[in-house]
């Protein structure tokens, strides 16, 4: 079927929604059930015709269909599909380069996350997922959940975390970092979260280096300590601590390597060896389980010391 027929069906099956929506004795009009799957099977139409914009307006057409018989779920569910692929049709105006992109398919993704929000019950894990999401294309929204979880906190701790790296701000991420160290700690459940401390140790400890924080500032100096020297790192986890330093959850488990080459950081910076600095500079650039971000930290290290 070619655009201009899909486009003239999903006319034709507007005209039917209305048709039901003025209605007032449903069983003289369009069957709502009907109306609902030709919406749905356009909406595969133009997305298989690589057009999200008009299968997102399909998918706000089912929407109203299912709030008429009172399906919250249908509808929720539809309004999602129809802001996802508002933001797929933003995605691809952006990547075809043109000298201004318009915002309309942003705002049609904000409009449909919102009435998708007005559906849920307070305290909802699928709300505070939609508010995620749609803090992702309006990073300043004024939209908080009352849902609450480990994952959640950490996830949006360490998204606070990124963005504070990415304003510089790296006193407010060391922060929001040992914010979720702490968290995992007190919850003692590390071995959960055995890849999200691994993760913000690295990043901490970069930090830390490049913050030059005196002891007593430091949240944990036994935390540098365990970095200070290079020494075997078998009888470094014998004497090493557990998150929190009470037996709460679990030590981070890098790999001795990135162990050893984090060791040869921060001696290098303690000594102010900028030689050594730059070796161990090029060692770690070329590990992948470093995030960007991480090599970002570690640019701005060697560029603190290299002054």
């Amino acid at each position: 079927m070619s655009s201009s027929e899909l486009i003239h069906q999903y006319k034709t099956t507007c005209n039917k929604l209305k048709k039901i929506q003025r209605v007032l004795i449903k069983r003289f009009g369009p069957s709502v059930a009907e109306v609902t799957e030709e919406f749905a099977s356009l909406a595969n139409s133009f997305n298989e015709a690589f057009q999200p914009e008009y299968a997102a307006l399909c998918y706000i057409g089912q929407s109203k269909c299912e709030k008429l018989i009172g399906n919250d779920s249908g509808e929720v569910d539809a309004l999602l599909r129809a802001a996802r692929l508002f933001r797929t049709a933003h995605d691809k105006q952006a990547r075809m380069e043109t000298q201004t992109i318009s915002p309309e398919y942003h705002e049609g993704a904000f409009r449909c996350y919102t009435q998708a929000l007005s559906r849920l019950p307070d305290k909802s894990v699928i709300g505070a997922a939609i508010i995620r999401e749609l803090k992702e294309i309006y990073p300043n929204v004024e939209l908080t959940s009352d849902f609450s979880s480990p994952c959640h906190r950490i996830w949006d701790l360490e998204q606070s975390a990124e963005d504070s790296l990415t304003a510089k701000d790296y006193v407010g991420a060391f922060e929001k970092l040992s914010e979720i160290y702490d968290d995992v700690a007190e919850r003692k459940c590390g071995t959960l979260y055995q890849d999200v401390v691994n993760r913000i140790e690295v990043s901490r400890l970069l930090l830390l280096c490049l913050l030059q924080l005196p002891p007593s500032v430091r949240y944990d100096h036994k935390f540098i300590e365990r970095y200070s020297t290079i020494g075997d790192v078998g009888q470094q986890r014998a004497t090493q601590t557990s998150v929190g330093e009470s037996g709460y959850g679990q030590q981070a488990t890098l790999p001795p390597d990135l162990v050893f080459l984090l060791q040869s950081l921060v001696v290098s910076c303690q000594a102010k060896d900028i030689e050594s600095l730059l070796a161990t500079r090029d060692e770690l650039c070329q590990r992948s389980d470093l995030s960007a971000s991480q090599q970002e930290l570690l640019k701005e290290v060697v560029t603190k010391y290299s002054k």
